[in-house]
């Protein structure tokens, strides 16, 4: 054994003497050296002196320790060229700095270069925090603290983290792993793989950036730059983030989540496909957390809602844009019990009566205007049936219709904008439990909200749902408008049942205008009006108390006088969008007009306000943005981390079930012979380097040929690391000149 381990000796000598001994003599001699400068030998059992070729050696036996840089090497063996400051070491190698602890097989100590190569079956390196590093190939930099592995290594911080790549710097002093090359990271909930990856021990955080993938439990991720900060689980992802989770299609610009609080932001260019409900959301900011599910959206958002027809393929969208968007999910028990309490009278269906028999005759232009008036309503469209049943028309004197008109749209808007408190006060109600706990949607538009359909557009100030009652109201004058009609009023409710729409209903101030040849208008005005939707159709339309409307009448295509209409109550029932049969009620009063007698005051009702220039004519008239298509499925086109590195240097870490690799270990095994396989072309250098040279094989040997000996002999022990300047680094370089100045 000892002549094997005398001949290994005998190898690294003559690899020192070859590679590096012309350009350690160029640099001085041993006299030439400060004591600072030379390695000092502190202990051993024996040291014997020995020349080979002319040169003086020292073989040292011990256990034996050496020190310089303030940095302890220790050996069993070693041969120290005290003339060129080198040492061979063999048998329980050690390097110990400042808590930082390097183990191997073998040292290469180059002392005027301050350069250890340590190489091993498996060499590691254990900081002061217990992140532990091992490879088989590792310089270390004695004076600047500053390890270089090649060919593969992995790491295991002190909480359990993964981190393997083919190449990467260990910063002793700034406690900071500079990862390049097939980098992969795993935790117990997240996997992510990248170009690139900076890892601050002490701040437990990781940087990473160039072609970003990412697996967590809730999803896939990519994107091209990003931060982790394990200890707070704060996540950051920059440029082109697309997330991929089983229900939703995001992207953004940039995205900031906390994991521990389930809340964060995404921010501009932000696109949110629910792909099991058909909707968008788009805006340049949302803010969102989870139990309970807040969304608000901002900065010119645009929510979406598209079907398919299923016989045609065509696709028709609904765009509604507002300065903001909110989204969110509360508690019967947590919701203000004024609102609470309006919902539930909301929700109460009012009791109609079967309609009498016609108390006035039905008129050409009756028809007609019945037949313009209906197809502005008929644009809202339902997705079920609802049972047909007639139903009796209300009274407008009952004590709930009374409550809807009088409801103060002030207060409804007041009521929006304390939700949020109200929500994160958690105020609970006494009662039943079940009751507290039942949940509620609610879905908010705030200030200049607009809708367009291909069938309908509407503009209003706010725009208020909730599941208690499935009411949307519409509040800050309100308008509806469907090719050549408009309705309007104080405030506008959509009833739902069973998310289909059964009636909508304007309360109060109630307009509907529908244009004829330009300069005329068809009228109609009431204190209430209400549409009764049936298979996506108007099957009836009531125009309630102080009923008041005009229409003109043609005459071969040509208007020639107006009818003047007053009661209490009118009805128009409908078949395919044609009045069957229009039902005058209560105190009729009618008039007709010829056109020539027409005074100007007559052509309008009261507050007759078209407001045509404020209807959106696209969907561009809402935003200017542009929908981006994803692939369907990204996670599939990506290969998951396999942590080969990891598998060959930490086999037990690698098995464990929450490393979520189950299953792929024989996968990792061919993944690792292929990077081995690949790093024998190029071992020491970067493998950019290596693919980016044009010079092919047969000119590389002519070169090498041609070069000098002194110039074969220098190489860099450790390749200059272009490190980039992050955020973070730039923080702790301020902090550190900060305590050098103190």
């Amino acid at each position: 054994m000892k002549r094997h381990r005398i001949l290994l000796f005998f190898a690294y000598l003559f690899t020192g003497l070859i590679t590096v001994g012309p350009p350690l003599l160029a640099q001085g001699s041993a006299q030439d050296r400060s004591e600072n400068d030379k390695v000092h030998l502190i202990s051993a059992q024996v040291a014997e002196m020995y020349e080979l070729f002319g040169v003086s050696y020292r073989k040292v036996t011990g256990p034996a320790s050496f020190l310089h840089n303030d940095t302890y090497i220790l050996c069993d063996t070693a041969i120290w060229n005290t003339e060129q400051n080198v040492i061979h070491a063999v048998g329980n190698v050690e390097i110990l700095q400042e808590g930082t602890r390097l183990t191997g097989e073998t040292i290469h100590y180059l002392g005027d270069l301050n350069i250890a190569e340590v190489r091993g079956r498996v060499v590691e390196l254990i900081d002061k925090d217990q992140n532990r590093l091992r490879t088989q190939h590792l310089n270390f930099n004695t004076k600047d603290s500053i390890g270089y592995f090649f060919n593969g290594g992995s790491i295991v911080d002190n909480e359990g983290t993964i981190l393997e790549s083919r190449r990467g710097y260990y910063y002793s002093k700034e406690k900071l792993f500079c990862l390049y090359e097939h980098v992969e990271m795993g935790t117990d909930t997240l996997k992510i793989k990248a170009d690139s990856l900076y890892y601050h021990t002490d701040l437990n955080l990781a940087e990473f950036w160039g072609n970003v993938q990412a697996w967590h439990t809730d999803g896939f991720l990519t994107c091209h730059e990003g931060t982790y900060e394990r200890e707070k689980e704060l996540f950051h992802f920059l440029d082109d983030v697309f997330i991929q989770t089983e229900e939703q299609e995001i992207g953004a610009d940039d995205v900031h989540y906390d994991r521990m609080q389930n809340s964060g932001t995404l921010l501009k260019n932000v696109q949110v496909r629910d792909t099991t409900q058909q909707i968008l959301v788009l805006g340049d900011r949302l803010d969102f957390r989870r139990n309970p599910d807040w969304v608000q959206v901002s900065d010119n958002p645009v929510f979406i809602a598209y079907e398919t027809d299923p016989e045609t393929n065509r696709t028709d969208s609904l765009f509604l844009g507002a300065d903001t968007l909110r989204i969110f999910t509360t508690t019967m028990g947590e919701m203000d019990s004024t609102d609470r309490s309006r919902a539930f009278e909301r929700r109460e269906i009012p009791v109609r009566t079967k309609p009498s028999l016609p108390a006035d005759s039905l008129s050409a232009s009756d028809t007609l205007a019945a037949v313009d008036t209906l197809a502005a309503a008929a644009a809202v469209k339902t997705q079920e049936r609802v049972p047909e049943k007639e139903e009796k028309p209300i009274d407008p004197e009952n004590e709930l219709t009374e409550k809807m008109i009088r409801t103060d749209s002030l207060d409804i808007q007041l009521s929006l904008y304390k939700t949020d408190s109200v929500l994160l006060a958690g105020v609970r109600q006494q009662g039943d439990s079940l009751f507290n706990t039942m949940e509620v949607h609610l879905f908010y538009g705030y200030n200049n909200v607009k809708v367009h359909r291909s069938d309908l557009q509407s503009v209003c100030d706010s725009l208020v749902f909730n599941s208690i009652d499935s009411v949307l109201r519409q509040y800050g004058k309100p308008v509806i408008w469907n090719q050549e009609s408009q309705l309007s009023a104080d405030s506008v409710f959509f009833r739902f049942s069973r998310d289909s729409l059964y009636r909508v209903d304007l309360l109060s101030e109630s307009f509907l205008i529908s244009q004829e040849e330009e300069v005329f208008f068809h009228q109609i005005k009431s204190d209430m009006m209400q549409a009764h939707i049936r298979d996506n159709d108007i099957y009836r339309f009531d125009a309630l108390k102080n009923v008041k409307a005009l229409f003109y009448i043609p005459e071969d295509s040509l208007i020639t006088s107006l009818n003047i209409k007053e009661c209490e109550e009118m009805n128009v029932m409908l078949k395919e969008r044609r009045a069957e049969r229009i039902i005058y009620k209560t105190s009729v009063k009618s008039d007709m007009i010829p056109l020539f007698e027409l005074k100007k005051e007559q052509e309008r009702l009261s507050d007759f306000n078209w407001r045509a220039t404020e209807r959106p004519a696209d969907r561009y008239s809402i935003s200017q943005r542009t929908i981006k298509e994803y692939p369907l499925q990204a996670a599939n086109f990506f290969k998951s981390p396999l942590f080969p590195y990891t598998l060959k240097y930490f086999p037990k870490v690698h098995a464990l079930p929450s490393t979520l690799r189950t299953g792929v270990t024989i996968d990792a095994v061919k993944e690792l012979n292929r990077r081995e396989t690949e790093s024998r072309m190029n071992p020491f250098m970067p493998l950019e380097s290596f693919r980016d040279s044009t010079i092919t094989e047969e000119p590389r040997r002519e070169v090498r040929q041609k070069e000098t000996p002194q110039a074969t002999r220098v190489r860099q022990r450790i390749p200059t690391n272009r490190r980039k300047l992050t955020t973070i680094l730039e923080q702790k370089k301020s902090e550190t000149q900060e305590v050098e100045e103190l």
